[in-house]
Order: structure tokens, then C-alpha cells, then sequence
């Protein structure tokens, strides 16, 4: 969606589920921090009847870098991440050569191992689509990659969505944050070593690999998609077809 200050912000619908349905336009969107939307793009939104603002953001995240609302939108702040990726500094701290070098060889994998299970925010994501009615809904974190591309990934897949096309809206983050990422590496590279900017471009890259590993440690768990819903989140089949009824088309 084409907004002044929007970051890597876009509707989940039009996806074909299994049984050749679509997920409707203009319920559901997925997006990086809102901190920078200018006030014409809170008029724009405001014609999607926009109810509620999931922050998958970490409360100290949330405040430094706090998000522009706008009339008749619900925001709450419910962070994602697991305790051993949660974020210690803002963006600024983090981006240094020492920060950087520091990361795990497998520090997305190992994040994107542990989202899924047990995570309160994604549990109170399902609990707001339960309650939407003729509104939408943004979920988001702070560039709408990694918190959000899981959540959006579960949400998708709830609604019958298949893997593969959950990847392809996955990847496409590649290119959506493409001009944010650049932004930020044109700030902090004067100042970096190689090897930390090898570490941000692995850090802030959407790599097949990284949902991959979400989605086998999900089957691996639980053998399938349905038994996982059913016993993570209280989600059943009679449950999921209704929001099938109600959010496709």
C-alpha cells in the first residue's frame, strides 16, 4: 500500500485457499512500525474501518518509537518475542559493529523456532480476529518481517491458505522492505565492519529458510497444522470454518 510513511505496509488478502476460495480484501494487513505516517495516510486508513492495531513490538520498542493512531482504531502492545531473542537496545544501539558481530550463526532460526509456541501475542492476535466484525485488523512489529511475517504466516494458514503461497507473501517482504533496509544501511555502514554488515544483511533479509524452519518445527510437533491450532492457540476445525465463512470469499 502506497503510504507516505508506511513501512512495508499490505493487505493479506486475495490469497486462494485449498478448497478455491479467496481471504477477502481489507480485513486483514500486515506492516512494519506505524511511527511515521504522515496525517494523509491516517485519512487513508481510515476508510479501511481499521478496529485494532496488534504491536508485536517489545514495550520499551513500543515507546521509543511510537505509533501515529488515528480516530476509532484500538491499539495494544503484544510482544512476540521470545525471552531470549527480546530486544535490550532501540535500533540506533543496536546497529553497531559490536552488536552486530555478536549475533548467533543461527540467531533467525533460533527465533523463528521458538514463535509459534506458547506465544501470548499470537494468541491474543486470534482472539482479536474473533471479535472483528466489519472491521480489519494490522498486526505489526518493527519492520513487518519476522513477528509479523509469523503471524501473518499463522494467521494465512488458519484460514486454509497453503504453505507455499504463506512463503510467497513471506518473501515478498524482500522487496517491500527493501527501501527501509537501505535507509538504514546507508546511516550505519560508514561506521561498520564488513562482518557486522554481513550480520545486518542476514539479520534483515526474508529468507525462505527462516519460515521453513517455523513451519517444520510446527509438523514436527504436532504432525499437522490442524492438530497444531487445536492445541496451541484453542483453535478447532468448527471454529476455523467459520472464520473461513466469515473472511473468504
Amino acid at each position: 500500500m502506497r503510504l507516505e510513511g508506511g513501512i512495508n505496509f499490505r493487505d493479506l488478502g486475495g490469497y486462494e485457499t485449498f478448497d478455491g476460495r479467496k481471504v477477502r480484501k481489507g480485513f486483514f494487513f500486515r506492516s512494519g512500525s506505524l511511527s511515521r505516517l504522515t496525517p494523509q495516510d491516517c485519512e487513508y486508513l481510515k476508510a479501511f474501518s481499521i478496529q485494532h492495531i496488534v504491536d508485536y513490538r517489545d514495550q520499551h520498542e513500543a515507546e521509543k518509537d511510537r505509533d501515529v493512531l488515528w480516530e476509532g482504531v484500538q491499539y495494544e502492545c503484544c510482544p512476540a518475542n521470545p525471552s531470549s531473542h527480546a530486544t535490550t537496545a532501540d535500533h540506533k544501539d543496536f546497529f553497531t559493529s559490536e552488536s552486530l558481530e555478536a549475533l548467533p550463526t543461527d540467531y533467525m532460526e533460533s527465533l523463528y523456532r521458538q514463535l509459534p509456541f506458547g506465544n501470548v501475542a499470537y494468541q491474543k492476535l486470534f482472539h482479536k480476529v474473533e471479535s472483528l466484525n466489519d472491521g480489519a485488523l494490522v498486526q505489526h512489529c518493527a519492520v513487518g518481517k519476522d513477528r509479523t511475517g509469523v503471524g501473518s504466516a499463522l494467521l494465512l494458514l488458519s484460514l486454509g491458505v497453503p504453505q507455499q503461497t504463506v512463503l510467497h507473501d513471506y518473501l515478498i517482504t524482500e522487496q517491500t522492505l527493501l527501501p527501509f533496509k537501505l535507509k538504514i544501511l546507508a546511516t550505519i555502514e560508514p561506521r561498520i565492519s564488513a562482518k557486522a554488515k554481513e550480520r545486518f544483511e542476514y539479520m534483515m533479509s526474508a529468507q525462505e529458510d527462516f519460515l521453513q524452519t517455523a513451519l517444520q518445527e510446527i509438523t514436527s510437533r504436532y504432525g499437522s497444522y490442524d492438530a497444531f491450532f487445536e492445541r496451541e492457540y484453542a483453535l478447532t476445525a468448527v471454529e476455523r470454518d467459520q472464520w473461513k465463512s466469515r473472511f473468504l470469499e
